[in-house]
């Protein structure tokens, strides 16, 4: 019972936490996402292949090969460009030992960068895409290394280099601003 009522509790805290990450991201990505129809989330604790062949399946879209499949099953996110849904896996292996703030904290990274896929596909043009590789030469060498590891094929590139560079950004942004008002807080009870 003890451990149901934790996956209980830690769904509860995942669900906010991807609500939470929604309502962080600028005011005109999530419009754009909204126009988009890519503003809809759903939070799961399984793994994702399963989750994404049933949701085509039901939309009358198809199954995914076995392969894709086993692919995704390993992915902590995925946004479904045919569904315009992101999905995030709660329960993923990667998560299972992190205290709570670091949980919420990866939980929104993962949304951020599957939002940020959704963002890359209407944003970029094909010139991008075509230079995703010299892109990728002029990134980082944490994300480069990242997502050259990741298996993506070269057309992918640019994508993923979008999704790991806003999620970055995102959670910056969140850090300064958690910050701010911290240092604000301080401020005004020492003033």
């Amino acid at each position: 019972m003890a451990d149901e009522d934790a996956d209980v509790d830690r769904t509860m805290r995942a669900e906010r936490s991807v609500r939470s990450a929604w309502r962080d991201l600028p005011a005109y990505d999530r419009e754009l996402l909204q126009n988009i129809g890519a503003s809809q989330w759903q939070v799961t604790r399984e793994a994702l292949g399963g989750v994404v062949d049933d949701l085509l399946r039901s939309a009358g879209l198809g199954g995914l090969r076995q392969r894709d499949v086993r692919s995704l099953d390993d992915a902590a996110g995925v946004w479904i460009q045919e569904l315009r849904l992101v999905l995030v896996n709660a329960g993923h292996h990667a998560l299972a030992e992190l205290d709570d703030a670091t949980y919420e904290a990866m939980l929104a990274r993962i949304a951020w960068h599957e939002w940020a896929h959704a963002l890359s596909v209407v944003r970029a043009t094909a010139d991008d895409v075509a230079n995703g590789e010299r892109l990728l030469d002029l990134a980082p060498a944490g994300v480069a290394n990242v997502i050259r590891r990741g298996g993506y094929r070269r057309s992918e590139y640019t994508h993923e280099l979008v999704a790991e560079i806003y999620a970055l950004l995102m959670s910056r942004r969140r850090r300064v601003s958690a910050g701010s008002r911290v240092g604000l807080a301080t401020r005004s009870t020492i003033s």
